[in-house]
C-alpha cells in the first residue's frame, strides 16, 4: 500500500463527513478512523478529533450531532465553505 503523507489525512476525514454524514448519519472519531484505516489510511481517534477540529476553525460546517454527543456530520444547510473557495476561482 503507498504511503501517503500525515498531512493529507485531513482531506481525507473531510471526505468521509461530506460524502457519507448528515445530520441523521453522523460519524464518530472512532469510525471514521476504522474506515480510513479500512482503505489503507492508517490514523487513531485522536489524529480525527483534532483535524475536525481545525476544519471547523478554518469554518467548514462540521458539526457535532444533538442526540449522539460523539457523532459529527458535514452541515450541507450551512455550506458556505465550498461556494467561498471555488467563488474566488
Amino acid at each position: 500500500m503507498e504511503k501517503i503523507a500525515k498531512k493529507t489525512i485531513i482531506v481525507y476525514v473531510l471526505k468521509v463527513l461530506y460524502n457519507y454524514t448528515s445530520k441523521e448519519n453522523t460519524a464518530t472519531q472512532t469510525f471514521i478512523a476504522n474506515y480510513l484505516s479500512d482503505i489503507g489510511i492508517v490514523c487513531d481517534r485522536k489524529t480525527v478529533g483534532r483535524n475536525i477540529k481545525y476544519l471547523i476553525e478554518m469554518g467548514v460546517p462540521i458539526k457535532k450531532s444533538d442526540k449522539n454527543r460523539n457523532g459529527y456530520y458535514y452541515d450541507r444547510t450551512n455550506d458556505k465553505f465550498f461556494k467561498n473557495v471555488s467563488g474566488g476561482m
